[in-house]
């Protein structure tokens, strides 16, 4: 692609995505996603300048984020710009000291908040090459996308609740976790408490809580003890009380990634002595908690921490060694994005939605399961 060549597809998908006039241009780079609305996203950027010191990035997949658990009426607003991209290098600068790099290298990005704000962009210019991360032959790019966003963060989540659980091993019989949300966090978090806790693990039972059967049924797939419906249409004891039935007597971890009042207050509730709740940063909601209950019953609410490099370097390599399998995913052409986002928000898909971009664009849906 030539600095001023355009993918008319991906434009014309984005500016329908807008719901903006189709504009024809010839000067613009595609993709360039810059706002979290999308009636302001589409944006015409030259091709980036290459950093002296650093690479471009041709992406080639982006995971479809946006904010689980969410309600939106309407209009479906996804949360740009995305921060799980895996492409290849397209060009590296002239001054790039001890360069490891070839034009062609298939990578992933490690996020920041300087290049999250670059994820639908087709392009990106990284200027700190220790951010950049190669991504073996085995593993397949639209695999190596959703490594630096949703398997990252759910990998933070596990990793800081398994002190936890390791302790309460020591003096309980089983201990239960819970996981809010079976949407592709939940999915990872599934597989991932295999790997980092353990297979052998029988008194380590996981389930999984959504008012989506259709992701329970998923997330019953990818492995998890067992699955509690909470129908948001069915009284709030009532969903207690099956939860609290389901796990036997209660739950010692929960990881929360609806974040809602009432999936806070229905965790508080189910909660055991000694509990631990853990929670991820994109709730926007405000909720009542007595601090001397649970002073009293030495419960703790922590946020789960931003995964780091090291992290995800040891996903990666992980899934290239077969030793974590990876949850369900669907890859799409980039011209869908539209049905894309509403098909997540109205629950119509499971497992995590990925998008072609430029020429790996095509017409055919893949499912990896």
């Amino acid at each position: 692609m030539t600095k001023a060549e355009l993918n008319q597809n991906e434009l014309q998908a984005l500016r329908r995505l807008a719901g903006e006039p189709i504009i024809q241009s010839q000067d613009i780079q595609s993709s360039s996603l810059l706002s979290s609305h999308i009636g302001e996203a589409v944006s015409s950027m030259p091709l980036p300048d290459t950093p002296s010191e650093g690479v471009v990035v041709k992406v080639a997949y982006a995971g479809a984020c946006y904010v689980e658990g969410k309600n939106r009426s309407k209009r479906f607003i996804p949360q740009f710009p995305g921060n799980e991209v895996a492409g290849t290098i397209h060009d590296i600068g002239l001054n790039l000291p001890n360069c490891n790099y070839t034009i062609g290298d298939k990578v992933i990005i490690f996020p920041d908040a300087d290049k999250v704000n670059s994820g639908y962009a087709e392009y990106i210019p990284i200027e700190d090459t220790t951010k950049v991360i190669q991504i073996p032959n085995k593993v397949p790019l639209e695999v190596a996308a959703m490594l630096p966003g949703g398997a990252l963060a759910a990998y933070a989540a596990v990793n800081s609740a398994k002190p936890h659980v390791e302790k309460l091993r020591k003096v309980k019989s089983c201990v239960n976790v819970l996981v809010v949300g079976a949407g592709s966090l939940g999915l990872w978090t599934v597989k991932l408490a295999k790997y980092l806790i353990g297979r052998e693990c029988n008194n380590v039972r996981v389930f999984v809580a959504d008012n989506s059967i259709d992701k329970l049924l998923t997330a019953q797939e990818h492995g998890c003890y067992d699955i509690i419906h909470w129908n948001e249409e069915d009284h709030e004891q009532y969903i207690i009380e099956r939860t609290l039935d389901a796990c036997r007597g209660g739950v010692d971890v929960i990881i929360d990634y609806i974040g809602s009042n009432r999936s806070m207050q229905r965790s508080l509730k189910v909660l055991n002595r000694e509990g631990l709740i853990l929670v991820s940063g994109n709730s926007t909601c405000e909720t009542s908690i007595s601090l001397n209950t649970l002073a009293a019953k030495q419960q703790s609410i922590v946020g789960i921490p931003q995964g780091n490099l090291n992290q995800l370097i040891e996903l990666l390599n992980a899934i290239a060694e077969d030793q974590l399998e990876v949850p369900e995913y669907k890859v799409f052409p980039v011209e869908d994005a539209n049905q894309v986002f509403e098909d997540l928000c109205e629950n119509r898909l499971t497992g995590r939605a990925i998008f072609k971009f430029g020429s790996q664009s095509s017409t055919h849906v893949v499912d990896n399961h």
